[in-house]
């Protein structure tokens, strides 16, 4: 793909998830896609697990979580996008209570593309100040990333 395909792409990603149009978001991957939260260690793999990550790991935790990407760079099928994650504690987090404060942390995307789609994301941001700013237990979230990853 070129730069020109892979940019449109990503943006109608990025407005499905403005939008918390999980459908939509697994539009824009293959069927064999992927979401690795490298702060969790939790990797999803499959349109399945990757809608339960949406739903479990991101939206009903952080029903305001916005990504303001602040840049964005370009290899072959690939792109990197990095910028300011923002969002408030309000629902459980991989079964950790809300904290109820709000965070903002810097945060790094690698999307690889195949077959006209995305194959994946790999998403880096930092967990201890996110849950430092937002109020939850870091050890607890911990605790329940490795016991998901241990399935």
């Amino acid at each position: 793909m070129d730069t020109t395909e892979m940019r449109r792409l990503f943006e109608a990603h990025r407005t499905a998830e403005a939008a918390r149009d999980i459908d939509g978001i697994l539009e824009t991957f293959v069927e064999d896609c992927f979401l690795d939260t490298k702060a969790l260690g939790l990797r999803s793999s499959g349109k399945d697990a990757v809608r339960a990550a949406y739903r479990g790991q991101y939206f009903t935790a952080f029903p305001d979580l916005s990504p303001e990407d602040e840049g964005i760079a370009f290899g072959d099928d690939v792109l990197t996008v990095w910028g300011t994650l923002r969002g408030t504690s309000e629902g459980e987090w991989l079964g950790v209570p809300p904290g109820g404060g709000t965070f903002e942390v810097p945060f790094a995307n690698v999307v690889p593309f195949r077959d006209g789609r995305m194959a994946g994301e790999t998403i880096y941001f930092d967990l201890a100040t996110l849950c430092t700013q937002a109020g939850i237990p870091l050890e607890a979230v911990r605790e329940a990333a490795a016991a998901r990853g241990a399935r």
